[in-house]
């Protein structure tokens, strides 16, 4: 074997190549491009964090890079263990997200195309540095920041509209079956007309009571807790998909409550700092239903243990 062939391996991402560069090189590399990134996406990075800041619904953003640096940290021992690869096609892919980023910041300006260029850079500057196999462990901390990143507003507004309509005609549902013949009770749209005890007035389920910021909290709150769970990967999709339903039932349960006190006179608690209240009130109870889904999916079926071998010895 010739010197030059002793100086080749076989990579696992890819074919033969030189032995591996000094420790300090992938570091250096990984230091210049996240600095690069960072400039690159500065106004898109500007932009999404101000959002966190102004919307309510975004607030929960802040936490998303915490838990993706946690899930990293979960998983150094797995990390520790594989060696890094450069892979260009990374580099490639990079480079064909950067030019989807910069068209939809001058030619056809549209935020979340960035957004999500943003998660997909820095999973490309991954398999660049590190590989196929880093990757494969990495993937769903990277995926996670997604959950940090806006939708456009007109999609939201959609998203929120039958949102809306379900809570204003099962609340009024409700309180018609709470109240009996002494409540009438009809709905239009998202706004619920009622006439108790000879007083009338409406309940308009606005945007705020859609729903919508207690889901996109809780799915990213269970889609955190399923990875860290010890589960079959289809009772994680059981437990992420479960989020929804049961952050449309506490909303439901929100404004029936806000419906009971306009109906009852109590209108200033139905508004202000005790109606943000009422909406944290709900987390614990989504919380609860989440622990419960989680104990019927520990307990629905039960592991006997292996089978013996063979039949037991019986004495005589």
């Amino acid at each position: 074997m010739t010197a030059i062939e002793s100086q080749i391996t076989n990579t696992p991402d890819g074919p033969a190549g030189p032995s591996r560069a000094p420790a300090w090189v992938p570091w250096t590399q990984a230091a210049v491009l996240a600095v690069l990134l960072v400039l690159a996406y500065w106004p898109e990075v500007y932009r999404v964090v101000d959002k966190w800041k102004t919307d309510g619904n975004w607030s929960h953003g802040w936490l998303v890079p915490f838990f993706s640096l946690y899930f990293l940290y979960m998983r150094r021992a797995d990390l520790r263990g594989l060696r890094a690869w450069t892979n260009w096609l990374g580099l490639v892919a990079l480079l064909g997200i950067l030019c989807g980023y910069f068209f939809f910041l001058f030619v056809t300006p549209m935020g979340y195309p960035r957004s999500l260029s943003m998660v997909a850079a820095i999973a490309a500057i991954v398999l660049f540095l590190c590989g196929w196999r880093v990757l494969r462990i990495t993937w769903f901390p990277i995926a996670f920041l997604l959950f940090a990143m806006p939708i456009p507003d007109t999609l939201y507004v959609e998203l929120t509209l039958p949102l809306r309509q379900l809570a204003s005609q099962v609340s009024a549902v409700l309180l018609k079956t709470c109240l009996g013949s002494d409540l009438q009770a009809a709905t239009s749209g998202v706004v619920i007309d009622y006439v108790y005890a000879g007083k009338q007035g409406s309940l308009n389920v606005e945007e705020a009571c859609s729903g919508m910021r207690l889901m996109m909290a809780f799915v990213t709150l269970g889609a955190a807790m399923a990875y860290l769970g010890d589960r079959p990967p289809w009772q994680r999709a059981v437990m992420v998909l479960a989020c929804v339903p049961i952050a449309v039932f506490c909303n439901i349960i929100r404004v029936s409550t806000t419906g009971f006190l306009h109906v009852f006179g109590h209108e200033e608690l139905a508004a202000g700092s005790a109606h943000e209240l009422l909406g944290l009130a709900m987390l614990p109870i989504a919380l609860g239903l989440f622990a419960l889904l989680g104990y019927i999916l520990d307990h629905l079926f039960v592991d006997e243990g292996p089978e013996p071998d063979g039949p037991a010895d019986v004495g005589v």
